[in-house]
C-alpha cells in the first residue's frame, strides 16, 4: 500500500513540474500587443496599443509624456492602461480612458489641461478632468472636448478666440461652447468644429485664412464654413477638409505647399485638392506639412520637408502630394515629424527627432520612415 501511494504521489509531482516547465518555457511566444493608434505632438509622440496600454516618447520638459518625470525619452515608455484614445498637443497630452473619463498631463500655463488649478501648474502624471467624454483634441495651448451628449467644451489659451466662447479670456476649466457636435480639431490658435448635420464651423486666428470663411479676420465665435463635411483637420495655420464625397479641400497658409494644390499661395476659402480625386480616407496635419491617406492604403505627403517629415527620402518641399508608402492604416503628423502605422501593425517614423519623438532610440533625423520597435 505504501508503495502504491508513493508511486501516485510521484506521478502528481511530475505532472505539476511538467506544467510549470511548459508555462515558463512555452514553445510559441505569446503575441505582443499591437499598435492601434498614434498621436504626434510638437516634439513628442503618444502610442496606443490594442491592449489599452498607452506609451510615450520624446520631449518631456513639461511632463507631457505623463510618466511621472520631466526626462526626455528616446524609446517609448508605458504610461497608463485602459486607454481608448489620446491627443497630443504642443506640450500637453489629453487621454481618454475606456470608461469615458478624460485625463491630462503636461504644460498648463494657460489652463489647457482644464484641471481648474488656479496656479496653472504643469503636471507630469495624468490627472482626471471630466467624465462622459466622447473625443478630445489638443491644440497648441488649448483643448477642445466633445462629450457623449454632443456638447463641445473648451479650455486654455483663448487669444484670439480659439475656444469660441465669444471672449478672448483664457479658461482653466472647460466651458461649454456648442451643442450637436460630432467632432472637433484644435490647431495652433484656431478650432474647426464639425456638427452632426455635416456643417463645418470655425473660430480663432485667421490671419492666414485658416478658418476658410473668405476673410483674413479672426473670430471668437464659431462661424459656418461649409456643408456636407465628413472630417476636418487643423494644423498650425492651415486646415484640411474631407467632404462626404471623399474629396479633399484645403484653406489657410501655403508658404511651403502644405495645401497640396500645386501652388504656394495661401487661401482664405477652401479649394479642392484635385489631384487627390474622390477616394481620400483621412488626413493628418502638422505645423507646415500634410499627410494624406487614401482608401487603398496609399500614403501621400505635401508641404514643408526641411527635416524629412514627408518621408520621401529627401528634404525638398512639395506643393503637390507625393507618394510615401503603401499598406498604411493610419498616420499622425506632429510639429516636424510624422508617425505611420501600417496595416501589419508595424510603426514607422520620419522627420525631426532631436527630442526622441520618433522613438527609435536615437536623436537623429531621418527623411525615410524607420521602423519603431515597441
Amino acid at each position: 500500500m505504501k508503495k502504491t501511494v508513493f508511486r501516485y504521489g510521484m506521478t502528481a509531482i511530475l505532472v505539476v513540474l511538467f506544467t510549470l516547465f511548459l508555462t515558463a518555457c512555452p514553445g510559441e511566444p505569446k503575441p505582443s500587443a499591437k499598435v492601434t493608434a498614434i498621436s504626434a505632438g510638437l516634439y513628442h509622440t503618444m502610442i496606443l496599443k490594442n491592449d489599452g496600454t498607452l506609451w510615450a516618447t520624446g520631449d518631456n520638459w513639461y511632463g507631457q509624456l505623463g510618466d511621472g518625470t520631466d526626462e526626455d525619452k528616446y524609446t517609448p515608455v508605458r504610461v497608463m492602461t485602459d486607454v481608448a484614445a489620446v491627443s497630443a498637443g504642443n506640450s500637453h497630452t489629453m487621454i481618454l480612458k475606456n470608461d469615458g473619463t478624460l485625463w491630462a498631463t503636461g504644460k498648463n500655463f494657460f489652463g489647457q489641461l482644464g484641471d481648474g488649478a488656479t496656479d496653472q501648474a504643469d503636471k507630469n502624471t495624468p490627472v482626471q478632468i471630466m467624465t462622459d467624454v466622447a473625443s478630445v483634441s489638443a491644440g497648441n495651448e488649448h483643448t477642445m472636448i466633445v462629450k457623449k451628449d454632443g456638447t463641445l467644451w473648451g479650455t486654455g489659451y483663448n487669444t484670439p478666440g480659439q475656444l469660441g466662447d465669444g471672449t478672448w479670456i483664457n479658461k482653466v476649466t472647460p466651458e461649454q461652447i456648442m451643442t450637436d457636435v460630432a467632432s472637433v480639431s484644435a490647431g495652433y490658435a484656431h478650432t474647426m468644429i464639425l456638427k452632426k448635420d455635416g456643417t463645418l464651423w470655425a473660430t480663432g486666428r485667421n490671419n492666414d485664412g485658416q478658418l476658410g470663411d473668405g476673410t483674413w479676420s479672426s473670430k471668437d465665435t464659431p462661424e459656418q464654413i461649409m456643408t456636407d463635411v465628413a472630417a476636418v483637420f487643423a494644423g498650425y495655420a492651415h486646415t484640411m477638409i474631407v467632404k462626404k464625397d471623399d474629396t479633399l479641400w484645403a484653406t489657410g497658409q501655403n508658404n511651403a505647399g502644405q495645401l497640396g494644390d500645386g501652388s504656394m499661395t495661401s487661401k482664405n476659402t477652401p479649394v479642392q485638392v484635385s489631384s487627390m480625386g474622390s477616394d481620400v480616407a483621412t488626413v493628418s496635419v502638422g505645423d507646415n506639412h500634410t499627410m494624406i491617406l487614401k482608401k487603398d492604403g496609399t500614403l501621400l505627403a505635401t508641404g514643408y520637408n526641411y527635416y524629412g517629415q514627408l518621408g520621401i527620402g529627401n528634404n525638398e518641399d512639395k506643393s503637390t502630394p507625393v507618394q510615401v508608402m503603401t499598406d498604411v492604416a493610419s498616420v499622425s503628423a506632429g510639429g516636424s515629424h510624422t508617425m505611420i502605422l501600417k496595416k501589419d501593425g508595424t510603426l514607422w517614423g520620419t522627420g525631426y527627432n532631436i527630442e526622441g519623438q520618433l522613438g527609435n532610440g536615437t536623436p537623429d533625423d531621418t527623411s525615410t520612415p524607420v521602423k519603431i520597435i515597441l
